[in-house]
């Protein structure tokens, strides 16, 4: 009998990485996550050539980001990593939102509820003001990248997994949010939302609450167990989350460089990629299916041509 499938994934945001409320600060702004996935059981011979970028590269005060190198070294690193990288054969994964969208759906979504709390609102009862919580950028790219990890496995029948996730230093609050996110993603339990209110009439407080749930058909419920996730935040001296930051760093470049006839089209897809140095590894699923429905649909941009 076989044990559980068990892979490391490393990974690394770039871009914008902030609440919904905010818009974009410059025409068509992103958010990037980006992994590197590796079988545990081929970590002896495909980690020692990202181990020696570290080596090469790691300044002589400090931590080691791309972002904080010189031009030459940044291109040098660059190339070095794709290298690494490209040998290794091993799969790549991204998830970019647009800033514009991800503000847009959210704006969207305190109308609805203003209309919804206005239709059912009661003369007697008195509720508080509607708290705006708006919504993690940097959480929305966490969930649609570890969605794309999930998919990845569920599609090689990796049925029985156990994750370990490794990223850079990372807050606790949003490591937390993290963890919520994964659990979240596979979880049929219903989603319940609640309220309080004080009925004036009767002088009592007066509770309710909403429910959804989700049941899916057979042929679309994810057969993938994680028996175990780990989040694993590294403090410095790995390769592996170095080079998912300069895949991330290398992604925002390119969708912030886009062409005027790509610059408010879909990001999650291989097209969108296409002129990356890693665009074969990145083209990472066997079937890509119709699209994005969170990231590019979703989070649409404002100024999106028709789908």
């Amino acid at each position: 009998m076989t044990g559980p499938t068990r892979v490391i994934f490393a990974c690394d945001e770039s871009g914008a990485k902030g609440y919904a409320n905010q818009d974009e600060q410059y025409t068509g702004e992103v958010g990037v996550f980006a992994g590197i996935l590796i079988p545990e059981d081929c970590v002896p011979e495909k980690l020692p050539p990202f181990q020696k970028l570290i080596t090469k590269y790691t300044p002589s005060s400090g931590k080691l980001h791309i972002a904080d190198l010189p031009d030459a070294q940044k291109d040098a690193l660059r190339r070095d990593t794709y290298a690494a990288i490209q040998d290794s054969g091993l799969p790549c994964f991204w998830y970019a939102i647009h800033v514009a969208g991800f503000r847009r759906q959210y704006k969207e979504e305190q109308q609805l509820l203003d209309e919804a709390r206005k239709a059912t609102a009661s003369s007697t009862v008195k509720r508080g003001s509607s708290r705006s919580n708006p919504a993690s950028m940097h959480q929305a790219l966490f969930t649609g990248l570890y969605s794309h990890l999930v998919a990845f496995l569920e599609e090689r029948g990796k049925a029985d997994v156990c994750i370990e996730i490794r990223s850079d230093q990372v807050d606790a609050p949003i490591l937390k949010e993290f963890e919520n996110a994964a659990i979240r993603l596979l979880s049929t339990k219903p989603l319940v939302s609640r309220s309080t209110g004080f009925d004036t009439v009767t002088r009592s407080i007066v509770r309710g609450q909403v429910s959804i749930q989700v049941n899916y058909s057979p042929e679309l419920a994810i057969k993938s167990v994680v028996r175990e996730l780990v989040f694993n935040p590294v403090s410095a001296g790995d390769g592996l989350v170095l080079a998912a930051d300069v895949l991330a760093n290398s992604l925002n470049h390119l969708f912030k460089h886009r062409p005027p006839s790509e610059l408010y089209g879909d990001l999650n897809r291989p097209e969108a990629v296409l002129r990356h140095p890693l665009a074969k590894n990145l083209d990472a699923f066997y079937n890509w299916g119709s699209g994005d429905l969170v990231g590019d649909r979703l989070y649409r941009h404002p100024k999106a041509p028709p789908s």
